[in-house]
């Protein structure tokens, strides 16, 4: 019988161990988890280069997955629903329920560790899916998946749901809206589903000159236009002048949020995903084109866990070729090299880490 699983470790910026610890014994109010396949996230990325402030070092990497449960106690089962052998996905926040902003219905914001970022040194350590085995702590959020759609898909639901809910709650785009999505990585993407799903007229995708093969996917997912160059001014043209309703800046950079505020509308929402590294879009642009055009700026952080069964009922669907978006798998052994897939090849859109690759 298996008493221990293999584990990714990020010790340190750009240090990633395979080690193994033991499994927990599961009490009445816990579980014990069997991955089966975990997306690689943007945030893993930047922890790996040292640039995110949400994991306690050394730690289990990966949240974005999907499992099935070897074993659960009995209080678990009944506050979850579920039962040994269910197939579950589980949302990345363990959200301790009493902090402000737990308080607020904002879980998502809880200062407690979440998984894919708490220390190997708190509990059983296993609080990543970068392993065999994930530990189900009492606070975490469950929900359970059909067993008729591959690993490799139900993973995109974290993307999926985010992109959902971002543009609808948070963007607030209205049937026959315009939205404008600038970047088109795995979250963006996902928000040109959010889109479509949300009932947009005009779904238009934004990126750089390296960013053909993905914008080529974000037309599979239903964007109506996809643009390079000559951004501000092919936008202007293609809505008569309007510019966007919605627009969601997803991509890394200063200038696409300078981008993500040029394509913007009047009275328009932005919504602001990534994060404005390098120069440009300062304070100046940001204020007068706030100003100038009314604009309402918003911030994200996850998505409520109400987002998440819609997600996953689109991903059974079938209704979206969401295999454009799997473009690599890696053994729990090679986790580093998926973490770095994306840096070294362009066509690389998202990765996935399996204990046993298919």
């Amino acid at each position: 019988m298996t008493t221990t699983s293999r584990v990714a470790v990020l010790r340190g910026p750009g240090t990633v161990t395979i080690d193994e610890l033991p499994l927990p014994s599961i009490a009445a109010d816990d579980g014990l988890l069997r991955v089966e396949a975990t997306g690689v996230c943007g945030t893993d990325t930047a922890a790996y280069h040292g640039v995110n402030p949400y994991y306690e070092l050394p730690c289990v990497l990966g949240h974005e997955l999907v499992g099935r449960i070897t074993e659960i106690g009995e209080t678990a089962a009944a506050r979850w629903g579920v039962r040994a052998g269910d197939r579950i996905v589980v949302e990345e926040y363990l959200p301790c329920g009493t902090c402000r902003a737990c308080l607020a219905g904002s879980y998502q914001m809880c200062r407690v560790p979440r998984y894919g970022g708490k220390s190997i040194h708190s509990g059983s350590g296993l609080y990543g899916g970068y392993a065999d085995y994930l530990y189900l702590h009492p606070q975490a959020i469950v929900h359970r998946v059909s067993e008729d759609i591959s690993a490799e898909l139900v993973q995109l639901y974290i993307p999926i749901s985010n992109g959902l809910d971002w543009v609808s709650r948070i963007g607030g785009l209205q049937p026959g809206g315009t939205a404008i999505i600038v970047g088109p990585g795995p979250h963006g993407l996902a928000c040109v589903i959010g889109a479509r799903e949300a009932g947009a007229g005009t779904v238009i995708a934004v990126g750089t000159s390296a960013d053909h093969r993905r914008l080529e996917v974000a037309r599979a997912l239903g964007a109506d236009h996809v643009f390079t160059d000559h951004v501000v001014e092919r936008i202007t043209e293609v809505t008569g002048g309007l510019l966007g309703d919605v627009v969601l800046n997803a991509a890394n950079s200063a200038p696409a949020l300078q981008t993500a505020l040029d394509v913007a509308g009047d009275r328009a929402t932005v919504v602001q995903i990534g994060v404005a590294s390098g120069s440009g879009a300062g304070a100046d642009s940001l204020v007068d084109a706030m100003n100038r055009k009314v604009l309402t700026i918003r911030g994200v952080r996850g998505r409520p866990s109400s987002a998440v069964p819609p997600a996953l009922r689109l991903i059974e669907s079938g209704r979206y070729p969401l295999e454009l978006l799997c473009t690599g798998r890696y053994a729990i052994e090679d986790t580093e090299k998926a973490l770095t897939a994306a840096a070294g090849d362009p066509l690389s859109l998202r990765s996935t880490v399996f204990p046993e690759l298919p």
